[in-house]
């Protein structure tokens, strides 16, 4: 049996009308969920804690997605990734679909059953 409760995500997102109930979604489903609002935030998250997936957004202010996957993927090259944002451009979405770290790439709003579909296929 597929057992969540020890496995730790981080959800970076600017959108708290997004982040919340993606939030308690998770948690209800057993995992441990933490958040950050920013690439910075989410960074220093990871810097003391292992996650087990980040979920990251795209466009945030200060560092954004993208800055934030190639820094951690430097750093922490083992992270496993999944993009879900609501204004993916055709750049960005080949950086990100090119990179072999990122699982998943869902756009905004996201479907919660095929999300966690494709979280237990990850973790």
């Amino acid at each position: 049996m597929y057992n969540n409760s020890f496995k730790k995500i981080l959800i970076v997102d600017d959108d708290l009308t997004f982040l919340k109930p993606l939030c308690k979604f998770l948690t209800l489903m057993k995992f441990q969920v933490n958040i950050a609002e920013n690439g910075f935030s989410g960074l220093d998250l990871h810097n003391y804690i292992k996650f087990d997936l980040i979920i990251t957004d795209l466009k945030m202010e200060g560092m954004n997605g993208i800055e934030l996957i190639n820094f951690l993927l430097t750093k922490y090259p083992e992270t496993k990734i999944i993009v879900i944002s609501g204004h993916i451009d055709l750049e960005e979405f080949q950086e990100v679909k090119n990179n072999i770290y990122v699982k998943a790439i869902f756009e905004k709003p996201v479907d919660y059953e095929q999300l966690l579909k494709k979280i237990k296929e990850i973790i």
